[in-house]
């Protein structure tokens, strides 16, 4: 299967290396390719994407508005930032806006595939250049790491997982259980939480510190 990518970047030359390297890999196609925000929206709503790969800053309106609009029209596109800003407060706006992924410019092509191979497979990914800021932001804002009111030890083990981006397949593999079982405790998480996607399941990951470097 094919992936449908919309590409968005203010800088021609980044988007020419990406869409090369997409091109490459042959498991994506690059339907469109932009460098302003409200060009990108439109994009979006014409090819309906499975992926759109954006900068956080684009022309006229940023990459976090245009995913939270994006989103807020609905269709099924999942958002991967790439971008060379790492602060916390912008990965933070990002997954607020319903990023699924964040990479950084400065991380390698292997690392770029990784994560848009983890957010089309359905997952999350963070890149280990921020993780760090992720953890800092935490402690910032006096949250007490690990501790989730109402979920079990087990359940908050399961949170960390996939707040660190794994398949439910990875995640039973990593802690001997059931694909199956992990699937319940997500539900009962999301359920328990009263969150219903993996963008919010990162966001409280990151609020309680239990996402980690």
């Amino acid at each position: 299967m094919v992936r449908r990518v919309v590409l968005a970047d203010s800088s021609q030359i980044f988007r020419d290396a990406v869409n090369a390297l997409l091109d490459r890999s042959r498991a994506y196609q690059v339907v469109a390719v932009t460098a302003d925000g409200h060009a990108t929206l439109e994009a979006i709503r014409e090819h309906e994407p499975d992926l759109v790969l954006l900068d956080t800053q684009l022309l006229h309106l940023s990459g976090p508005d245009v995913a939270e609009r994006a989103s807020k029209e609905g269709g099924s596109a999942c958002f991967l930032f790439l971008t060379d800003r790492n602060d916390a407060d912008t990965v933070e706006a990002a997954f607020a806006a319903g990023a699924s992924g964040y990479v950084c410019k400065g991380d390698s092509t292997s690392e770029l595939l990784k994560a848009i191979d983890r957010v089309c497979a359905g997952g999350t990914y963070v890149s280990p250049t921020i993780a760090g800021q992720l953890v800092r932001l935490a402690v910032a804002r006096d949250c007490e790491p690990a501790r989730c009111p109402g979920l079990t030890s087990r359940e908050r083990e399961v949170l960390q997982l996939v707040a660190e981006g794994l398949s439910s397949k990875e995640i039973a593999k990593t802690l001997h259980l059931s694909v199956r079982t992990v699937d319940t405790h997500r539900g009962s998480i999301m359920e328990k939480l009263d969150i219903h996607n993996v963008p919010g399941l990162v966001r409280y990951a990151i609020r309680t510190g239990l996402l980690s470097p």
